[in-house]
This record gives structure tokens, C-alpha cells and sequence, in this order.
């Protein structure tokens, strides 16, 4: 059984102890966003976990922060072993269960007679360049025109007054839809803030023409959405999100929005942006409000997450030697190491060119079986030791480029790299030197017993 909602989810982060809560108040200005960056900066041997902050800024709305601090977070709402996570994700992203209306919700339990955003919301300004506090949880949600189909997507909202947030829609479908309707007509918006990881995860996937977002939610769930029709606006969102925020696109009010810090680590402007007028806002019974640092660990797992889902079932159909792909950490899956059986040049090659067409791939270094793809020392080994520039080096240019990439060239063109680290025609029947495994085993029993006394003798 998948999380009900994000309550639940805080609820099971509690019970494992993987809940970290702090009672100190603390400034919604900063002080939230450099406890998780803290978190964020956990090394190896150290546990991470999710935050709530019950006093920011003495406003009555906690704050739960690094809710998916990790891959066994999203395994735990989907019932599975953290290990079969990518394989279970990608199968069940592929299977749908479409949505159920509701008459009634926990998200329209209040509703706030006055709408001032600045007093309710103690929404969090995250580092030093930025313009001001920005909402990066909110689910936006608009109905296209033409299609009738609901279109939606996580994006940055500058808050901006009582009534007024920044709507970062820059990514198609949105992002096309309000280029080409929303600059002439009042657009009607829904945003809602405070949903269970899966169906905050699902909100980033990206998705075909037509295609509902919370179908896939219910895929990885394992059971339907609940949706509920906004009272104002009449869009479907999700039942048992904790904040509402309904209003218009206001057609001619754009503005420059930014700098703010960004996954990418930098911080960046957009050149003109949409702004939403909020006209109503409902929420449920003391709710709780979901911030994510942009840098933290959220955004990149479930980046690089989205991406080796979504790229799996290509390679387990078309490419039937490669065994799967890794993101490298702290890339928002712009980096990829693929790991393959032994296979001809150019069927690697041609794996290379399959990656590195995808839209927010950038980079991808391929490695054979004995290569662990998650330890970066190994595929940096096996980089320098059987790979040469000249033969086994693919630039491709030209191509779009991610909007988070600071590094695009003018029209958002850019270039994307692979590098065949394999070897198979290279090393020939040169074996790499290795410790038995059993030895290396009782090697490491041994040395961490020595090393435990010697520790304790200190």
C-alpha cells in the first residue's frame, strides 16, 4: 500500500527513525535551506534523513524538508526492495491507473477568507543570490485550449506579493501551451503544494501529448489518485495535497525572474516569465509545507531517477547486451554510466548515439560487467585504461540544450560527449587484478576489527 498522502509518508519517515525534527525556531530566510543543506552534505557513513521544522518564522505551518533524501524512500511508498527500485519503477511507470474523482477532499477543508500568501505560506528563500523566497515543491496544473487536456508540471514560483507568484513554465507541453494562449487570454491555473513523493515524482516525468500525469502516479502507486475539481478554477488536482492556490495567468504581466539557485548548483535567471494572480486559496486542516532545496538531494535523485526509468525499457527492447544505466550523483541526470555485456564496436557505438539523443543526457561513459557503475573511481579507471580519444570519444553538436544548463551556447545549442570505456577490442585477454573474493572478504573482517580497537584505544 503506497502512502495516502504526504502525512503518511512523514508519518513512516518517523516510525523508522529517518525524521529528523527541529523545535528551535528558525528563519524561513536561509536558516531552513542551510539545515538541509547541511543534510545534504552527509558523507559516506553518515545517515540521511528527512527534516520538519515546526517553528519558521512563528508562522502555525511546519515544514518538512529532504523528503526523499534517498532511493528507499521512494521503495518504501511503492513497496518494494530499494534494489528493484529503477526496475519496478520503470515497469510500472508503463502501466497506468487512471485517476477517480472525489466529491469532497482534505485539501478543501479551509478555505482563507483573505488571500495573502506572505502570512500563510512561510515559503523559504534558499541561498545568497536569490531575488527572494521561491516555492519548489508547487505542482501547477492548466487546461489547454485546444485539447482539453490537463496539462501539468513541478516548476519555480517567485513569491511576489499577497496575491502574486512567478509561474516558471518554460518546458513544453506548458510551456508552448501558455506561449501560444495564455499572452491574450486570463489562463486559469491550479497549484497545489504538499503531495505524497510518488505523486511529487510523477509530476516530473515527462510525458507524451496528451498524456495525464496522475495516471502515472497511479501506476507507481499501485492504486488511482484521488482528484478533486477546484472550487474557483474546476481543475482536477490531487485530493489530499495540503495547499490550493487557484488564479489566472495575467495576459502582458511578465517579468525577468531570478537568479535563483538552481539543480544545476548555479544561479540562473529566466528572461520572462508568466505571473499568476492567486484569487482563492484552500488548504486542509493544519497543513504542512513541503520545501525542497534545489540542491539537495530531492532534485537529483529523482532526475536521474526519471531518467534511468525512462530509458530502460528502450535498452531492454532494442539493446538486448546492455544490462542497465547508473546517473552519477549530483548531475540531475545529465550524467550517465551505462553498463553492457560484451558486444561488437558498433552496436556500442550505437548505444552511445541512443543515449546521447535523449533530451537531458549530456554525457555517457559505457563500462563492461566487471565495472561497478556506481563507484566512480572504477568507471574513471576504466576511462583512462581502455578507452583512447582518438577511436572511442563521440561529440555530437548542435543539439538542445537543457535550460539548466548555464553552458549552452546562444539558441540554447549545445554538445553532448560519449566515451566507449569498455575495451572489448582494446584489452584483449589482459585481466584486471583483483583480491579473490574471499580473501578480500575476510580482509576486510579482519582490518575492520583492528581498525574498531584501534579506534577505541584512542
Amino acid at each position: 500500500m503506497s502512502f495516502l498522502d504526504l502525512r503518511a509518508a512523514i508519518d513512516a519517515l518517523r516510525a523508522s527513525g529517518d525524521l529528523v525534527e527541529i523545535t528551535e525556531p528558525v528563519s524561513a530566510r536561509h536558516e531552513v535551506g542551510g539545515v538541509l543543506a547541511a543534510a545534504s552534505l552527509l558523507r559516506v557513513g553518515a545517515r540521511p534523513r528527512a527534516v520538519l521544522f515546526t517553528d519558521v518564522d512563528g508562522k502555525p505551518v511546519p515544514v518538512i524538508g529532504n523528503v526523499v533524501y534517498g532511493r528507499e524512500v521512494l521503495a518504501m511508498a511503492m513497496g518494494v526492495e530499494t534494489e528493484e527500485l529503477v526496475d519496478r519503477f520503470a515497469d510500472r511507470v508503463t502501466a497506468p491507473i487512471d485517476p477517480v474523482m472525489v466529491d469532497d477532499a482534505p485539501l478543501l477543508e479551509v478555505t482563507e477568507q483573505d488571500v495573502d500568501l506572505t502570512k500563510l505560506l512561510p515559503v523559504l528563500t534558499h541561498y545568497a543570490d536569490d531575488e527572494g523566497p521561491y516555492i519548489t515543491t508547487g505542482m501547477a496544473s492548466l487546461r489547454n485550449p485546444a485539447t482539453g487536456v490537463v496539462e501539468r508540471t513541478i516548476c519555480r514560483m517567485q513569491l511576489l506579493g499577497p496575491d502574486r507568484i512567478s509561474l516558471g513554465v518554460v518546458n513544453p507541453p506548458m510551456g508552448d501551451t501558455y506561449r501560444q494562449y495564455g499572452r491574450d487570454v486570463e489562463m486559469p491555473v491550479a497549484v497545489v503544494i504538499g503531495l505524497e513523493p510518488l505523486t511529487f515524482v510523477s509530476a516530473a516525468l515527462p510525458a507524451p501529448p496528451g498524456a495525464e500525469k496522475m495516471a502515472y502516479a497511479g501506476g507507481l502507486r499501485g492504486e488511482p489518485v484521488e482528484l478533486v475539481a477546484a472550487p474557483l478554477t474546476g481543475l482536477p488536482v490531487p485530493a489530499r495535497a495540503e495547499f490550493l492556490l487557484e488564479g489566472v495567468l495575467v495576459p502582458g504581466e511578465e517579468r525577468a525572474d531570478g537568479p535563483l539557485g538552481e539543480v544545476s548548483g548555479y544561479s540562473m535567471v529566466f528572461s520572462s516569465i508568466p505571473t499568476l494572480q492567486v484569487r482563492r486559496v484552500s488548504h486542509r486542516r493544519d497543513p504542512i509545507y513541503h520545501a525542497l532545496l534545489p540542491t539537495g538531494p530531492d532534485g537529483d535523485l529523482i532526475n536521474g531517477l526519471v531518467v534511468e526509468a525512462t530509458i530502460l525499457p528502450q535498452l531492454r527492447r532494442v539493446y538486448s547486451f546492455a544490462r542497465g544505466v547508473t546517473f552519477v550523483p549530483s548531475t540531475f541526470g545529465m550524467s550517465l554510466v551505462a553498463q553492457v555485456a560484451p558486444a561488437d564496436k558498433g552496436r556500442v557505438r550505437g548505444l552511445l548515439y541512443h543515449l546521447l539523443s535523449l533530451e537531458r543526457v549530456k554525457k555517457v561513459v559505457v563500462v563492461s560487467e566487471d565495472i561497478d557503475p556506481t563507484d566512480p573511481y572504477q568507471v574513471e579507471w576504466a576511462v583512462v585504461t581502455r578507452a583512447q580519444p582518438d577511436e572511442d570519444l563521440v561529440v555530437i553538436e548542435g543539439l538542445f540544450a537543457h535550460p539548466i544548463d548555464p553552458s549552452y551556447h546562444p539558441g540554447q545549442r549545445g554538445s553532448r560527449v560519449g566515451i566507449d570505456a569498455t575495451g572489448f577490442e582494446r584489452i584483449g585477454d589482459r585481466t584486471s587484478a583483483r583480491v579473490p573474493v574471499e580473501a578480500a572478504a575476510r580482509g576486510k573482517a579482519l582490518w575492520d576489527r583492528a581498525a574498531g580497537r584501534a579506534g577505541g584505544a584512542r
